[in-house]
């Protein structure tokens, strides 16, 4: 009786005043729809780091795959997204005494950010009440997985009302069977730009621009603690040519990567940050 008499009421009411529930999009359908239109990039990258997070990595390389473009939108360019907010990136206004190192450690991030979040970025040129894109990490956590079997590296920041959102998703390259990349959770205790290296084999030390120097200029150094290895890192390589290595266990236990990303990881992970290395 009830029931038939809200039909009834509902029949009765002018269309305009009947509220008909969203229809939720399917992944596919927003991947399609992200293409062309920016406002479905953010839910996207929610939507399909909800669905990432429980896959198995063997399963998880396709989609990673597709949704890593569209993180490098929310994340790494100056795009000013519809609803960034929900994934933690905002806008910061110039207050007197700012400087890009002071902002980046406010939002626990490398300086590098700035000039990947903000178009025509120039350190030298910013002004009190100029508005920058920055990504806040001041109170999420960010956390980086390199699963060793699989060749990849993902990194996953906790978003500001819950549950976990993808930031970066690449190809590396790891440890030679006979010098495999250890497994572990660990942390990076250190970034350096333009470092030294020194050849395991011989104990040459060579200079950040010495063409033997393979680390391609970036070197991030993971603590020996709980991965029981000293002098383990993220760096860039120039050592061979990226097919000889990529997606291959080929390092002295190292995490190899390209050029494109290990910048970005540099810049994104800052000291402290939490790394498993995992089967």
């Amino acid at each position: 009786m009830i029931s038939s008499l809200v039909l009834c009421i509902a029949a009765l009411l002018p269309t305009s005043d009947v509220v008909v529930a969203p229809t939720k999009l399917t992944l596919q359908e927003l991947v399609t729809s992200a293409q062309t239109d920016p406002a479905a990039v953010v839910p996207l990258i929610i939507e399909g780091s909800h669905q990432l997070v429980s896959m198995p990595v063997s399963s998880a390389k396709s989609l990673g795959d597709t949704l890593e473009p569209f993180c490098d939108r929310a994340f790494f360019s100056p795009e000013r997204l519809p609803g960034m907010e929900r994934l933690g990136l905002v806008l910061h206004k110039i207050e007197k005494g700012e400087n890009p190192t002071t902002i980046a450690r406010k939002y626990k991030i490398g300086v590098g950010m700035l000039a990947y979040l903000n178009a025509d970025y120039d350190e030298k040129k910013l002004r009190i009440g100029q508005t920058l894109k920055v990504l806040n990490l001041s109170s999420e956590t960010l956390a980086i997985t390199v699963a060793r079997s699989h060749f990849r590296l993902t990194a996953w920041r906790t978003l500001p009302g819950g549950g976990h959102a993808l930031v970066k998703f690449c190809t590396v390259g790891v440890g030679a069977p006979e010098t495999p990349t250890p497994l572990g959770v660990t942390k990076i205790t250190k970034r350096v730009l333009k470092p030294t290296w020194t050849e395991p084999n011989t104990n040459i030390t060579y200079a950040p621009e010495d063409p033997a120097n393979v680390l391609g200029g970036y070197w991030i150094a993971l603590d020996s603690v709980g991965i029981n290895r000293t002098g383990i890192g993220f760096h860039g390589y120039t050592g061979a040519p990226v097919e000889d290595w990529i997606s291959k266990s080929a390092s002295h236990g190292c995490v190899r990567m390209l050029q494109k990303d290990v910048d970005r990881i540099f810049h994104i992970a800052v000291e402290g940050t939490s790394v498993t290395l995992a089967e």
